[in-house]
């Protein structure tokens, strides 16, 4: 038996997103605003006047940081202290997993109000757990989902350049992950049918429209005629694999791309790098290993597919080697044969690499590392 769990309930998005949720909340509501301290300031004017004429009381909680226990029971404390009626998270990643880990602590209805396109934790069941130095503890799952999502793509559109490529890499991962583990099942199901429509629909548009998404720049600056193109990219990175992962479910959303990434963030130098610039690398190594898919018999198959999406994260400026996401000290030593247990630790490796042992892995790494330094340089946008 499988129980798959999708988020979020209502989906609202579009120039009035963020009024149409304040409404949602119902008047004399009490809502924790769990915020960061970028982010927010693209929305609190906007997020404040529309609670308030709504008729809800808003209660600010500062997150910052990465999103551990710690963090967690803080802002749950705050939830039950102030007897709020929903906690809602406004900001990227961090800040809303900590907001829905809060929520979930206290069996309080959650919203989120992405800011960044540069993760998918707004349209996400899952809280992604660190450490106080960020460092992946694990992956919290069947927690509750969020209740009502507000999506501005203009809002989207208008991040920054390094957001919305490490949001296009994120997603990128999830289509690759998703074919790998759906080509080991002995039987899918109709979800999974579902979730790989998804994926392949993403595929289609990321490749028509992912480049002229980063050449509009952010809000259209560079070319205000691509601008629907990044609106539709910057909302698409948010949503799909969000619902993707709650689709193919636990077992079947996750490859080497992430649990490599959640190796890589055990290293102090990594939190230079957002998450999707490490998780390139893992999809990088992953591709290295498996192909497309799994079924790409040949190692030539599978390095003219590695270095083909090198090539085309190069060409949004995300370039995916070891020192470039400062984590130069894992490209030998001791750190590297810690790096590579840690990834094979994670179950979702075995699952979608039964025969995966630690020297091809660690010969994986080297290989994608070294040919991506030397073709692709030192530069890149985590530094």
């Amino acid at each position: 038996m499988s129980v798959l769990q999708t988020a979020p309930t209502a989906l609202i998005r579009g120039d009035d997103a963020i009024e149409a949720l304040a409404r949602r909340f119902g008047v004399g509501s009490r809502v924790l605003v769990v915020h960061g301290p970028v982010g927010f300031s693209m929305v609190n004017e906007r997020l404040a006047a529309a609670l308030e004429r709504a008729g809800v009381v808003a209660v600010a909680a500062l997150h910052e940081g990465p999103c551990c226990g710690s963090a967690i029971d803080a802002h749950a404390a705050a939830a039950e202290r102030e007897r709020v009626d929903w906690v809602l998270g406004v900001g990227g990643g961090r800040v809303i997993d900590a907001a829905k880990g809060a929520a979930q602590r206290t069996r309080t209805p959650f919203a989120s109000l992405p800011t960044s396109p540069a993760t998918c934790a707004a349209t996400a069941p899952t809280v992604v757990l660190y450490d106080e130095r960020g460092a992946h503890v694990e992956a919290l799952e069947g927690g509750t989902s969020a209740a009502a999502c507000a999506l501005d793509p203009d809002l989207l559109a208008s991040a920054p350049e390094r957001l919305l490529a490490a949001g296009i890499v994120d997603a990128w991962a999830k289509v690759h992950e998703v074919r790998l583990t759906a080509a080991r099942l002995d039987a899918v199901g109709a979800t999974t049918r579902a979730a790989l429509a998804l994926v392949d629909d993403l595929a289609a548009l990321l490749r028509e429209h992912a480049h002229a998404a980063m050449a509009a720049g952010p809000g259209g600056a560079r070319d205000a005629s691509l601008l629907p193109t990044r609106r539709l990219v910057a909302e698409a990175v948010v949503v799909y694999p969000g619902l993707i992962g709650g689709l193919a479910g636990a077992d079947a959303k996750l490859a080497l791309a992430h649990p490599l990434h959640d190796a890589l963030t055990q290293l102090p130098g990594a939190r230079a790098a957002l998450h999707g610039e490490k998780v390139g690398f893992g999809t990088l190594v992953q591709l290295r290993l498996a192909g497309l898919d799994g079924r790409d018999a040949s190692i030539e198959t599978r390095v003219d597919a590695m270095r083909a999406e090198a090539a085309a994260y190069a060409a949004l400026g995300v370039v995916c080697h070891l020192e470039a996401l400062g984590c130069g000290e894992a490209r030998s030593g001791d750190a590297l044969e810690r790096t590579v247990r840690r990834a094979l630790a994670d179950d979702s490796v075995h699952n979608a690499l039964p025969a995966l042992s630690h020297e091809t892995l660690r010969s994986a790494v080297c290989e994608v590392d070294d040919w991506v330094r030397r073709t692709h340089g030192l530069g890149g946008r985590s530094g």
